[in-house]
């Protein structure tokens, strides 16, 4: 005969109450949430694994090792008389269930999620104005009643699961996992006892809650844990009619939302922030507040007026840390901390400022110690004629003789350029307007020359040296001195042009134009001198010419008239 309607309806409804949650041991956060409500000093959970039958069938496992496993969820709250189980909690059980929706209430809509672990069976005992009783829910989920003599204080739930030995420990582990995630902040302590690897050899003093505190010999472990934010750099902490938030910057940000310390949603997409993501999604907080819920598929919390409220105060708390930054960013310099990280910060909680004008406080690291800050940066920038800012990864030949010269080298950090990039002055009308602040390493823009005397060549070598600079004079108005060393921070280039005394040359003009250019450097390691240095060993002359065609090519003086009259010259 087939079903009714309204049965399969209500049947279905049941089922997808009962398999409404992506992790089926999610229904461990709905019985300490029952517990809780119910005004429970602590819930205690614990499993036990027993090997042996269930009922009076035997659990067949082959070559495993077959059992039970036990997984318990005690409270000491107000428990349930017989009105209270009948309305509330076995009502989506009876089979007047499809005229009757509307009735089932919180605490029996979260129940039903225990069969998402397919039990072979739930006890349940619980007592209320001195009644108290014992329901037997089986497989099928129908069940047994049974009205109690002794008293029962509080509700206890125990479920009964077939399970091999082996499966045990990762089981286990996951509702450990479980309880920990959902269970995180509870103002309410969880207790958490694994008994599967030991037997249990004390009873336990149900009609006393706080009698597992004084049990020292009992494994309970404490699944709450204060409110912390443990990767943050910096953080603080506001609260205001009844809603805490902890707020950070630093670390990957992480967003939760919290009630009575329950977690509603703790996850890192900035999405779950809807219209707040741009203002917040670069902090990473904790919201605690008695009005938030969570949506009926548990999956979000509801944007309500409530939510907005408790975002107000992040958004309040992340203005306390931008106030807080420039000391937090100095002490941090002080104790000799790297402050790369630091100015990711500072770039992340300025993101909606002009950061060119509110970051001149900003200390940068210096290869050579100590610290810049951005304003200083800036005005030495123009000694080099263009707001550059130079950074390197540390201390190096190069970098100390920039700073012999009183121009600063900054600690080089991925965030450090993106935060100096960022705050690099506007253009701003009228004339004269400034350009952008540049950033290269030191390489980029000079070369640490390092002459060596003629008395250090060959023979060979200052033969050459003689012969170029002796057509370089026929053929040029005012011929600069030749001189022959080793390059620092070169990129390749033959020679370079600088002062008598080499000791700093930049590679690009407008950086130091003050130095004049009287001596030309040729690199001694350059393979085009090499090359010549070989030849000239047969014929000076000949090595000579060549030699001074790639100088003045590399110089960008190579014209078809210039290279006629070398050739006159050196080849009458």
């Amino acid at each position: 005969m087939p079903q009714p309607l309204g049965q399969a309806l209500a049947d279905q409804a049941l089922e997808n109450l009962v398999n409404q949650f992506a992790r089926p041991l999610d229904f461990l956060r709905e019985l300490v949430q029952n517990s809780i409500d119910a005004g429970s000093p602590r819930v205690e959970v614990w499993l036990r694994w027993s090997e042996g039958v269930v009922g009076s069938g035997a659990l067949s496992g082959g070559a495993r090792e077959s059992g039970v496993l036990e997984i318990g969820v005690d409270d000491f709250g107000e428990g349930m008389d017989e009105a209270l189980i009948d309305t509330r909690l076995t009502r989506m059980f009876e089979s007047s269930k499809e005229d009757d929706l509307t009735r089932i209430g919180r605490f029996g809509i979260g129940f039903t999620s225990i069969f998402a672990i397919e039990p072979h069976a739930v006890l349940l005992r619980t007592g209320r104005h001195g009644e108290s009783w014992e329901l037997l829910f089986h497989a099928d989920r129908s069940f047994d009643k049974i009205r109690l003599d002794a008293p029962v204080v509080g509700t206890q739930i125990t479920l009964l699961r077939p399970m091999p030995r082996d499966e045990v420990a990762a089981f286990v582990a996951e509702c450990r996992w479980v309880l920990g995630f959902w269970c995180e902040h509870s103002d309410t302590p969880i207790l958490f006892a694994d008994r599967t690897t030991v037997a249990r050899t004390e009873a336990s003093d149900d009609s006393d809650p706080f009698a597992a505190f004084a049990r020292p010999s009992q494994t309970w472990e404490t699944i709450s844990a204060p409110l912390l934010l443990d990767d943050a750099t910096l953080s603080t902490r506001l609260e205001r009619d009844g809603v805490e938030v902890l707020v950070g910057v630093g670390g990957t940000p992480r967003f939760a939302f919290y009630n009575r310390g329950l977690t509603l949603m703790n996850t890192a997409d900035p999405d779950a922030l809807g219209p707040r993501r741009d203002a917040l999604g670069h902090l990473s907080f904790k919201v605690k507040s008695p009005h938030l819920e969570h949506t009926l598929t548990r999956d979000s919390v509801l944007q309500d007026i409530h939510w907005h409220r408790a975002l107000d105060l992040v958004a309040e708390a992340a203005a306390e840390l931008a106030r807080r930054l420039p000391e937090a960013m100095q002490s941090a310099a002080d104790r000799g901390e790297a402050l790369g990280e630091w100015h990711g910060l500072v770039s992340a909680m300025l993101i909606d400022t002009d950061l060119a004008s509110t970051v001149a406080w900003v200390p940068v690291a210096a290869v050579e110690g100590g610290t810049r800050t951005v304003a200083q940066i800036e005005e030495e920038g123009k000694e080099m004629g263009g707001d550059w800012v130079l950074l390197d990864d540390g201390p190096t030949p190069l970098s100390a003789a920039l700073v012999a010269r009183g121009v600063s080298v900054l600690v080089d950090h991925p965030k450090t350029r993106a935060l100096l990039a960022s705050s690099a002055p506007r253009r701003l009308l009228p004339i004269p307007r400034r350009r952008e602040r540049r950033l290269a390493s030191p390489e980029e823009l000079f070369i640490l020359p390092r002459p060596v005397e003629t008395s250090e060549l060959s023979v060979g070598e200052r033969a050459l040296v003689a012969a170029t600079a002796a057509l370089l004079a026929q053929v040029s108005l005012r011929p600069p001195r030749l001189r022959v060393g080793d390059f620092v921070g070169g990129d390749g280039e033959l020679c370079v042009t600088g002062p008598e005394q080499m000791d700093l040359l930049p590679r690009r003009a407008g950086v130091f134009d003050r130095l004049r250019r009287r001596c030309v450097l040729i690199d001694r390691s350059h393979p085009t001198w090499q090359t010549h240095a070989l030849a000239a060993v047969d014929d000076t002359a000949l090595a000579a010419f060549g030699l001074a065609q790639a100088i003045l090519t590399t110089l960008g003086r190579g014209t078809p008239r210039l290279w006629k009259r070398l050739l006159d010259v050196a080849l009458p």
